[in-house]
């Protein structure tokens, strides 16, 4: 692979990067909820949710789930029903007594969970296999070993994946004081709950 293809790589995904999605949603939530040390548990988790997509489309399974209409749907469904669950439980979030200090609610998460959560959503949206699958070989040169391009594409996805939840984490964490004593972080769950139910709406309607 020559420096210009991997630099318009980089900036292909860059762009998809910056766009928000439910992993933006999520990072952001985690972040002004539990901080930024510990969103990187979930920049790990969305890492991690990604690399296993790339590695089973590099496989060929995401020509398979082209060709495989059920096995598609069954992922789809699996995927919208993860979004409903974290939608749901962000809209019944209930106002802290203490007026949502933020130390308290910092207490509530641990890495694992929060690393769970954002692998589970990552590696629920069976278009994201389908991405790789379609995007990988527009950069890839068939005439040179093909295990080391992928490790190039896989490795810079890592890097700016992981880099924009992080990003996502700490821009939200800093509006954290402001909301520290008021009612608006509970709205903010309310917000991002229903983001998450659009999404899985989005995500079962669309063709």
């Amino acid at each position: 692979m020559n420096f210009d293809t991997w630099l318009l790589y980089l900036f292909a995904v860059f762009l998809i990067a910056i766009s928000p999605g439910t992993m933006a949603v999520l990072s952001m939530s985690h972040g002004i909820h539990f901080g930024k040390t510990r969103s990187l548990a979930t920049a790990l988790g969305s890492v991690s949710s990604a690399l296993l997509l790339m590695l089973a489309s590099a496989a060929g399974l995401g020509a398979l789930l082209s060709a495989t209409e059920h096995g598609f749907a069954l992922l789809k469904y699996c995927g919208a029903a993860y979004l409903l669950f974290l939608g749901i439980k962000l809209i019944m979030t209930k106002a802290s007594a203490q007026g949502l200090d933020l130390q308290y609610i910092k207490g509530k998460g641990s890495p694992k969970q929060m690393f769970k959560e954002a692998f589970l959503v990552g590696i629920s949206n069976p278009k994201d296999l389908l991405f790789f699958g379609a995007l990988f070989p527009q950069f890839i040169d068939i005439h040179q070993p093909q295990m080391p391009q992928l490790a190039i594409l896989a490795l810079t996805w890592a890097v700016i994946d992981f880099s924009f939840v992080m990003i996502y984490a700490s821009m939200a964490n800093m509006l954290a004081p402001k909301l520290k004593s008021s009612n608006r972080l509970h709205w903010f769950d309310r917000v991002s709950g229903g983001v998450f139910l659009s999404l899985a709406t989005i995500l079962v309607t669309r063709e």
